[in-house]
C-alpha cells in the first residue's frame, strides 16, 4: 500500500475516533446540564462508559494497522501519539462522568459559579475536539488550514487552564466541610483539564505534520 493511501486511511480512522470522543463529551454535557433528568445519573454514565469502551476497541484496531504499515509511512509514531491521547481523553471523560454521576446520586448541589465554570470547561473541550478532528481532516487536503485549527486548540487550552484555576478557588471557598464532595468535584475538573492538555499535545503534533506537508 502506498504511503499516501495509508496516511488517508489512518487520518479517516482518527477522525472517526474523534467523533466518538466528542459524542462521549456530549453525553457528559447532557448529564451536567439536564435539570430534569428522569433517570438515575449512573444510567446516563453507562452510556459514557459504553462509548469509552468503543473508543478503546477502535484504538486497538487502528494501532494494529499503524504498526502493520509502519515501514511504508513516515509518521507512524506521531499518529500513534495522537491515537493514544484520544484514548486517554476518552478515559478521562469516562472518569469525569462517573464522578459527576456520583455527585448527583449523593444529592450534592454545586453552587452556580462552580457549576458554570465546569460546564464551560466541557463546552471548550467539545470545541477543541471539533477543531482537532477538522485539523486531521485537512492535514492531507490543505495543511495551512489544518494549522489554523491546531492554533485554535492552543488558545482554548489556555482558556481551560484559566477556568480550572477559577474552579479550584471557588470550590474551596463554597463547599464547606464535605470532603467527599470536594474530592469528587475536583477530580471531575482535573480530568477535564487533563483532557484539554492531551488535545493540545495532539494539536502540537498535527502542527508539526502540517508544516512537514506544506
Amino acid at each position: 500500500m502506498g504511503s499516501g493511501l495509508a496516511n488517508l486511511t489512518i487520518e479517516e480512522q482518527l477522525q472517526q475516533i474523534c467523533t466518538k470522543v466528542l459524542d462521549e463529551m456530549r453525553i457528559l454535557y447532557e448529564l451536567m446540564t439536564n435539570e430534569n433528568l428522569s433517570v438515575n445519573p449512573l444510567q446516563v454514565y453507562s452510556k459514557i462508559s459504553s462509548v469509552k469502551d468503543d473508543v478503546e476497541i477502535s484504538k486497538y484496531k487502528l494501532g494494529e494497522y499503524i504498526i502493520r504499515v509502519r515501514e511504508a509511512i513516515q509518521d507512524g509514531d506521531l499518529y500513534l501519539e495522537i491515537l493514544n491521547n484520544l484514548e486517554k481523553s476518552a478515559q478521562n471523560i469516562d472518569a469525569a462522568g462517573y464522578r459527576y454521576s456520583v455527585i448527583l446520586s449523593r444529592g450534592n448541589k454545586m453552587d452556580g459559579v462552580t457549576y458554570r465554570l465546569l460546564v464551560v470547561m466541557v463546552e471548550k473541550l467539545m470545541a477543541s475536539m471539533t477543531q482537532l478532528s477538522e485539523s486531521i481532516r485537512l492535514l492531507s487536503v490543505n495543511p495551512s488550514k489544518s494549522l489554523e485549527s491546531s492554533k485554535a486548540i492552543v488558545k482554548m487550552e489556555e482558556e481551560v487552564d484559566e477556568l480550572y484555576r477559577s474552579f479550584e478557588l471557588k470550590l474551596y471557598e463554597k463547599s464547606g466541610n464535605d470532603l467527599v464532595y470536594i474530592m469528587l468535584a475536583k477530580d471531575v475538573a482535573d480530568r477535564l483539564e487533563d483532557s484539554e492538555d492531551l488535545l493540545k499535545v495532539s494539536s502540537d503534533t498535527l502542527t508539526y505534520l502540517a508544516f512537514e506537508r506544506s
